[in-house]
């Protein structure tokens, strides 16, 4: 399988959280686990696609977006090297994807059945386990898209980019990394980008955030 490269970011994998590394290879068998590579810009899904498997980012960034009618794109989430992406759309059956998901980067994508969790033929010692990790990482996006909606509900720019900027940790010195460029940013929270730039200039002139390429300080609250 080749997969042995990637212990390093399988270690860092919530999927495969609490099981041993030594076991790693009879777990990703028992999901029929699969690698591909995507060129920068190709398409992982398109909308419309039926969604079979769920995928683990290798390398490089995946994004998730979704299309309106009029053909405006509205960037939901990146994911990078050992965050699992597609899961919860995989697992409800959808025949029909109302999601997006692209390759911003050169990637390796492991391509995981999360459906073998229902096969009663299928056995394996630490199913369980996975089902449970499963379960906490499907937990997480839910308590994630609950912040989105919260960040979304603010009725001023400002106000949401605040709130966002407070959902995101920091280190010891207060410093917050941005996980995403301002375009896909300005997409994330639904604005245009001119405006975006405009009011992050305005914030630092009143003294709200300090910025430096990615990283921010929020200097009031």
């Amino acid at each position: 399988m080749g997969i042995e490269k990637y212990f390093h970011v399988l270690k860092n994998s919530r999927i495969l959280e609490n099981i041993p590394e030594k076991d790693y290879i009879n777990a990703l068998k028992y999901l029929r686990a699969t690698i591909r590579r995507f060129r920068k810009g190709e398409i992982l899904l398109h909308i419309g696609s039926e969604v079979r498997h769920s995928g683990l980012v290798l390398e490089g960034v995946i994004e998730c977006a979704y299309q309106d009618s009029d053909f405006n794109k509205y960037n939901m989430n990146h994911f990078t090297a050992g965050e699992l992406f597609a899961e919860t759309l995989a697992l409800s059956g959808v025949n029909d994807s109302p999601m997006h998901i692209s390759a911003l980067t050169e990637c390796a994508v492991m391509l995981l059945d999360f459906s073998v969790l229902c096969d009663e033929n299928a056995r394996y010692e630490n199913a369980m386990q996975i089902a449970v990790n499963l379960l906490r990482i499907i937990s997480a996006k839910n308590f994630f898209m609950n912040q989105k909606v919260r960040i979304l509900s603010r009725k001023d720019l400002r106000r949401k980019i605040i709130a966002y900027l407070q959902s995101l940790a920091h280190d010891i010195d207060g410093k917050r990394k941005l996980p995403f460029s301002k375009t896909a940013l300005s997409e994330f929270l639904c604005v245009n980008r001119t405006a975006l730039s405009r009011e992050l200039r305005n914030m630092i002139h009143d003294g709200i955030i300090s910025m430096n390429g990615r990283d921010f300080i929020l200097l009031k609250q």
